[in-house]
């Protein structure tokens, strides 16, 4: 059973809540990059545009939306990130931890922690064990924030994902899933 969602209103407008079949379709930017390379070097294959670039662009554009959504609760979508990766784990989790987590640089970690630390969200604590660690903790205040944010930014990813059936979004999910795995076991490698 699919659970109603609601619209989501954004500065791009409202997100409607709209299951688009065949007929509904239409050409996008990424139809118009491969259709600007064929005519400059037809020889060349941009199917893969077609996916990745998709990809890359729906990325972009949730993590807009997604600024947009966590602004009213003062914080970004790198700084939700952030929250949410300490917020969810069972064990104290270190910024090389959070980076590789998060999949980004320390000096990326280095300065969401500076915001987050300035707007009373998290703090940085030596190990008692071993004073080189130092781990990320959550005050009170950041714990209730990720815990106010969690459900509105599911809320706005959920009208996002109603585009699609259950179906097409299970496949959708699972093609990802193989994509990804095939990255990180290259990225292993």
């Amino acid at each position: 059973m699919t659970r109603p969602v609601r619209p989501f209103q954004s500065r791009f407008g409202l997100l409607p809540v709209v299951r688009m079949d065949r007929a509904m379709q239409h050409r996008d930017a990424i139809d118009e990059i491969r259709a600007a390379w064929l005519t400059l070097r037809p020889e060349m294959d941009t199917t893969a545009v077609g996916t990745i670039g998709r990809v890359l662009r729906i990325a972009r554009v949730v993590t807009l939306l997604s600024d947009e959504v966590l602004s009213g609760f003062g914080i970004s979508r790198g700084e939700f990130d952030v929250l949410s990766a300490v917020r969810r784990s069972p064990e104290p989790l270190t910024s090389s931890d959070l980076a590789r987590t998060l999949i980004t640089s320390n000096a990326s970690i280095t300065k969401r922690m500076g915001q987050l630390e300035r707007s009373g969200l998290a703090v940085r604590e030596r190990s008692d064990s071993d004073r080189r660690v130092v781990y990320v903790r959550l005050t009170d205040a950041g714990v209730a924030k990720i815990d106010d944010a969690v459900p509105e930014l599911l809320a706005f990813e959920a009208s996002i994902a109603s585009s699609l059936s259950n179906e097409q979004r299970d496949q959708f999910e699972e093609a990802l899933r193989r994509m990804l795995g095939q990255l990180e076991l290259r990225g292993s490698e």
